[in-house]
């Protein structure tokens, strides 16, 4: 059995270390970015000009305008992206929101949202707040209490 990167996955690893080492700038190499706003600019920066040579979307299918990348090719994206702990994937958009409205979006969300994501334009986020447990989802608690032939939900 062989382990060994095929020569396309290699040449896109190699790319892809060429593009980081020319678009990260020192600061962010050396851990010297000061402000949020520094920071949130880099990731805007990096995650457009991921969208650009493609890389943002490449698990997607290209009808969504991904690249429909083998998991190897993702697999060399993921470790590049987390050796250089690179800025501008998108998380919850490309790897969550947009997957769901694939699945089971409308066809004008389907417009109105992947392309957009897709080209780095907008960012998702995922926020959590349930009552007596906030943003601590391993906190929260259900119990079920006996109600007549049925049981009731009651939360924390």
């Amino acid at each position: 059995m062989d382990f060994e990167f095929t020569p396309e996955e290699q040449a896109f690893r190699t790319e892809l270390q060429e593009f980081l080492q020319k678009e990260l700038p020192r600061k962010w190499r050396y851990g010297l970015i000061e402000t949020a706003e520094e920071d949130w600019a880099l990731e805007r920066s990096m995650s457009r000009k991921l969208a650009e040579k493609g890389w943002l979307t490449l698990s997607w299918p290209e009808e969504y305008g991904g690249r429909a990348a083998s998991p190897l090719m993702q697999l060399v994206f993921k470790e590049e992206m987390a050796y250089h702990r690179a800025p501008g994937r998108d998380v919850f958009g490309i790897g969550m929101l947009g997957p769901t409205l694939m699945v089971h979006g409308t066809d004008e969300q389907k417009r109105n949202y992947l392309g957009d994501i897709a080209s780095g334009e907008i960012n998702w986020c995922q926020g959590f707040s349930e009552p007596g447990s906030g943003s601590d989802l391993a906190s929260l608690q259900t119990r079920a209490v006996e109600d007549g032939d049925d049981f009731a939900s009651v939360g924390n």
